[in-house]
């Protein structure tokens, strides 16, 4: 009996302890799963700030200060603000909210170094009537004796300029690497009247030379870079020794299981949603720093819960130092990814983004990154497109948002010379037309279009001094100096004032045109020399081709001097011209004209390469030169046609010039007897309201003074027509496009 009783409480035994054992389990995992810490923020600001003078460290708050020695406070170990031997400083506020500081301060005597660089500090300084404030960076600010000094050392500080009671009246963006002196006392009250451009033409900044560096600065910028580069490598560092366990293992993917079937508070799913968000987030700077930017975006498109406040310490740490992060580094991908979610959801959320991207491109070009540079850019411009797609009245709550942001990429744009390409200064146009689209109705617009102009000048004069070092290629800077060139025109052309200033900048466009012209000429390509030198030759000889076409044309109006010469005096000038030029020939004939100017060459040859041409004795230009089935469309200078006509024979000249077989597939150029007559063309109808250019003029009979005009333009209507300037007669005449009777120009236009 004992032993059935006993074999029956050894069965009860074993299924009690079976189940004892599974429940267990099961409440352990449960226990596990429920009440699991899956992060605890152990990196965080210091949440500390203090004032570092003569190696003590004090307190610093609201008060006075002054600074017998140099002196820095320092902001949770990370951003930092130096004042110069003899500053003085009044501190009005200084407010702490998790480790991020809002401070204002006057500087009443010396300078001030501020490096923000981090984001933590938000410093506000006062001079007088103005004040300085960045969004991170590095700047300069100082009281002289003349007033005051501001210098944008890295990123753009704004300078506002204040009432008597310390209101901003108005305010602008000083650019990186400039500079703005500004006088003691407080601006007037008219300031706040004044556009952005005005503002900036009544308080110009000026790019920094060196009569106005500051000594030092350089040496705080390499100290503040190694820094913000120390915190941003050994956060790094730190990722990839502890945050590997972030990475999805399949435990992890077990545990996500059981605590959805285990819990049954929404609360407690709330938070464990919350967590798994910093778990996700860890994971990701993790896979970015291992080098797996997709893996580590595909973490972070996971994220599905905003993350809990209780990281908030964490996360403020996290956005501190990816702040020095660049397009190419490894975790750019979670600041990049991070910056969209948190400001990416509205349109003055997306403007903070598209400035820190343009910031970033500032510093990747200073790191001598200019391939990143470009990639950013792309970015950037997709950015602006979204954006300026609005409609002008909602763009217009951004105007000055847009006039900062013209200014900063035209800064940039003309300082970096990867740059120079007409892709990037589409967008600086795109801004360009932005503010003319937002201007308020009836507003003179005249200095905003002299401000483009002169940036534009800027670049032109910037790509001709690179031609001159044989920095950038012809092609290149062809496609440039014509994109800006042709906007240059435009905006001049709209100008209603009578500006001094812009009859400067109007030279400047023109020898703008002559600069592209000079390059793509055959003497740049054929002669010997330097650029200024070949330039300078080539700046005559036009002068001698616009005299020989006024030649030409008074020859064709009839109108004929003599040089006091014989025919047989002015071959032997020809005759010695030749000679020393080392040119050959059969035979030299007059052309006919009265003062034995123009020659025509036969036989002639230059290094033993037959060419055809006419030569004018007066200027010593070649023209209508002909090597083979290759001919000019310009004038050449007797002293470089052995050069050019070398050139063309051994295949070295293209430019400027048209063989035969391309005769039927290009525009046909003109001989120098038949431009001038297109001048006279082109005056003569003029006189009759038609408009009309050497483009539209495809056939021309000299010796008949017959034309055949395609596309001319009298008002709205457009005109083909032949028409024989001896007496005005018209064929083959089409009135936009449909055949017409009419058969003289008077008739043409009234319809008669």
């Amino acid at each position: 009996m004992s032993d059935d009783f006993t074999g029956l409480n050894k069965g009860l035994f074993a299924r009690f302890l079976m189940f004892f054992l599974v429940a267990s389990f099961l409440f352990g995992i449960f226990l596990w799963v429920t009440f699991l810490k899956d992060f605890e923020a152990e990196t965080v600001l210091d949440d500390a700030v203090y004032l570092m003078e003569d190696g003590v460290q004090n307190e610093f708050s609201v008060g006075e200060y002054d600074f017998e020695s140099k002196s820095e406070v320092v902001f949770d170990g990370i951003d930092v603000v130096r004042f110069s031997e003899g500053s003085a400083i009044n501190v009005g506020d200084v407010t702490d909210e998790d480790g991020f500081y809002t401070v204002s301060m006057t500087l009443e005597e010396g300078s001030a170094w501020i490096s923000n660089m981090g984001g933590v500090l938000d410093l506000m300084i006062k001079v007088d009537g103005y004040m300085f404030q960045n969004v991170d960076g590095y700047y300069y600010v100082e009281v002289n004796e003349n007033g005051y000094f501001a210098y944008a050392y890295k990123h753009p500080v704004s300078v506002y300029f204040l009432d008597e009671s310390g209101n901003s009246l108005n305010d602008y963006i000083l650019p990186q690497g400039y500079y703005v002196e500004l006088e003691r006392g407080v601006p007037s009250s008219v300031v706040s009247d004044l556009r952005y451009a005005k503002l900036v033409k009544e308080y110009p900044f000026y790019k920094l030379t060196e009569n106005q560096a500051r000594e030092g600065l350089a040496d705080y910028a390499k100290i503040d870079d190694l820094r913000y580069s120390d915190i941003l490598g050994d956060f790094e560092a730190m990722v990839l020794y502890e945050y590997d366990d972030y990475v999805g293992e399949s435990g992890g993917e077990i545990v996500d299981k059981l605590r959805e079937i285990l819990t049954f508070s929404e609360s407690k799913k709330d938070e464990w949603s919350k967590s798994e968000s910093i778990n996700k987030l860890n994971a990701a700077l993790y896979l970015s720093a291992k080098g797996s930017a997709e893996d580590a975006l595909s973490e972070l498109q996971d994220i599905s819960s905003v993350i809990d406040e209780k990281y908030l310490p964490y996360l403020n740490y996290v956005s501190v130092v990816l702040n020095n992060s660049l397009y190419g580094d490894d975790l750019y991908v979670v600041k990049n990814y991070l910056r969209e979610v948190l400001w990416g959801d509205s349109y003055d959320g997306q403007m903070v983004v598209l400035r820190d991207r343009l910031n970033e491109m500032y510093d990747l070009c200073d790191d001598g990154e200019m391939a990143f540079a470009k990639e950013a850019f792309s970015d950037y411009e997709r950015g602006w497109w979204d954006f300026l797609g609005m409609s002008a009245d909602e763009l217009s709550v951004y105007r000055d948002d847009i006039n900062e942001e013209r200014e900063l990429l035209s800064v940039l744009l003309l300082k970096e010379e990867g740059f120079y390409d007409t892709d990037y200064f589409d967008l600086l146009e795109s801004f360009e037309q932005a503010i003319f689209k937002v201007a308020i109705s009836g507003t003179d617009l005249d200095e905003e279009r002299l401000v483009f102009i002169a940036d534009k000048v800027d670049v032109v004069n910037s790509v001709t001094d690179l031609l001159a070092l044989s920095q950038m290629s012809v092609a290149e800077a062809t496609d440039l100096l014509g994109f800006l060139l042709d906007d240059a025109e435009v905006l001049a052309s709209e100008v209603e004032s009578t500006a001094s200033i812009l009859s400067y900048y109007e030279e400047e466009i023109s020898e703008g045109w002559l600069v592209l012209k000079f390059i793509n000429s055959v003497e740049y390509e054929s002669t010997s020399g330097t650029f200024d030198e070949k330039y300078e030759a080539f700046v005559a000889k036009e002068q001698d081709v616009e005299d020989l076409r006024n030649y030409l044309q008074n020859l064709h109006l009839g109108d004929e001097s003599s040089s006091g010469l014989t025919l047989t005096e002015a071959k032997e000038i020809v005759y010695s011209d030749l000679e020393t030029a080392g040119i050959s020939y059969t035979a030299i004939i007059s052309m006919g004209d009265n003062a034995y100017r123009l020659f025509e060459l036969n036989g002639a040859e230059a290094g033993g390469v037959s060419f055809e041409a006419k030569y004018d004795r007066e200027s010593k230009l070649v023209y209508d030169l002909a090597v083979g089935e290759s001919r000019f469309t310009t004038g050449v200078s007797l002293d470089d046609l052995s050069e050019v006509v070398s050139g063309v024979e051994e295949g070295e000249i293209t430019d400027e010039v048209i063989s035969d077989a391309e005769e039927a597939e290009v525009e046909e150029g003109f001989s120098s007897t038949e431009e001038a007559a297109i001048v006279l063309l082109i005056e003569y109808l003029s006189e009759f309201g038609i408009e009309a250019a050497e483009k539209n003029v495809v056939f021309v009979e000299v010796d008949e003074n017959i034309f055949e005009v395609r596309g001319a333009i009298a008002g709205e209507t457009v005109l083909d027509f032949v028409v024989d300037l001896d007496d005005g007669s018209l064929s083959e005449v089409y009135v936009d496009g449909e055949v017409s009777g009419i058969e003289d120009i008077q008739s043409l236009i009234t319809g008669d």
